[in-house]
């Protein structure tokens, strides 16, 4: 099943990477703190010790000094999953700018084998002569997964830029491809993050979608939460989803107590991604998921083992040819 690839307590990149939702200061401040490879170290083996079990990543350029983190503390590698959020669109867009597209290329193209690229040029070169999108998308998703070469793998989300774009634009068959490719390749399921979750669930419905993995904002104040927060607490409550919650403290506007004490009414939530970026801060969050939400429980990090011991689990290293 789905749910036994996702970890109920999920860490997400975002003080990581300097990203605050509130305030640009803020993030530049959680930036320059965790230049330093020793203190993200440290606050990931505090949030191993809390529960946590994995970590969402985009491929933002610090993606890879987090990563390298991960695979040498031995009790991170041996049991941490990354959840992928592909592709970083901004990465493509202000390397374009910066550097060329050419050298954008090069530079995104550096961590693969020779192989790999002589591979991906003669898929590229016919997506392009046939106007095939799936040679396309695949192509990208394989190139954006070079970042986590190594790594142990949970799911692998589509960013909500493409999956909304998709909506819009009444191509989902797109998802099914993005859906088939990651699961033949990389044996993990595909996770497909939105801002409106709704409307994903309606039209993958349609096409005959009857188990799905999705990641979207909720919280009690609606908070980038789309196009309703009753429309959305409507789609979470139907049987056939698993669901990550995310922006669960609204950006950090609303206080750990009474963010989850909302999402209590909700048991259908599988898992919660929440960034933090402090040890008193982690501890206080962490104690109000586990009080107020059945997410951590034993039976659900048990079944995530047994995954792993039946031979489903493949990292990245085997899967790189």
């Amino acid at each position: 099943m789905i749910k036994d690839y996702v970890v109920p307590l999920m860490l997400g990149h975002n003080p990581y990477f300097g990203v605050d939702h509130l305030s640009r200061e803020e993030g530049n401040v959680k930036a320059a703190r965790f230049e330093d490879a020793q203190r993200i170290a440290d606050m990931l083996l505090c949030c191993h010790d809390l529960g946590f079990r994995g970590m969402m990543m985009s491929t933002h350029p610090r993606a890879a000094l987090v990563s390298e983190v991960i695979g040498r503390e031995s009790l991170l590698s041996a049991v941490w999953r990354i959840y992928p959020l592909i592709p970083y669109i901004q990465k493509y867009v202000r390397g374009a700018n910066e550097r060329g597209l050419v050298n954008m290329v090069k530079d995104t193209l550096s961590q693969a084998s020779l192989s790999q690229k002589l591979l991906w040029m003669f898929e590229g070169s016919r997506g392009i002569l046939t106007k095939d999108i799936q040679a396309g998308l695949t192509m990208l998703i394989d190139i954006e997964m070079l970042s986590f070469k190594g790594r142990r793998l949970g799911a692998i989300f589509l960013h909500d830029a493409l999956t909304d774009l998709a909506l819009g634009m009444g191509v989902e068959a797109v998802l099914d491809v993005f859906r088939d490719h990651v699961w033949e390749k990389y044996q993990v399921p595909a996770g497909f993050v939105t801002k409106n979750l709704p409307l994903l669930r309606e039209r993958l419905s349609q096409r005959g979608w009857t188990e799905l993995l999705a990641m979207a904002s909720f919280n009690a104040q609606g908070f980038m939460v789309n196009p309703s927060l009753e429309e959305c607490a409507a789609a979470i409550s139907r049987p056939g989803m698993t669901f990550v919650a995310m922006n669960t403290l609204a950006g950090g506007a609303i206080p750990p107590e009474r963010a989850y004490q909302y999402l209590a009414g909700f048991p259908s939530i599988h898992s919660v991604v929440v960034g933090v970026s402090r040890r008193d801060h982690a501890t206080e969050t962490v104690k109000m998921i586990k009080h107020y939400l059945p997410l951590a429980s034993e039976s659900q990090l048990s079944n995530l083992a047994s995954v792993q011991a039946g031979g489903q689990d493949r990292d990245l290293a085997s899967v790189a040819s």
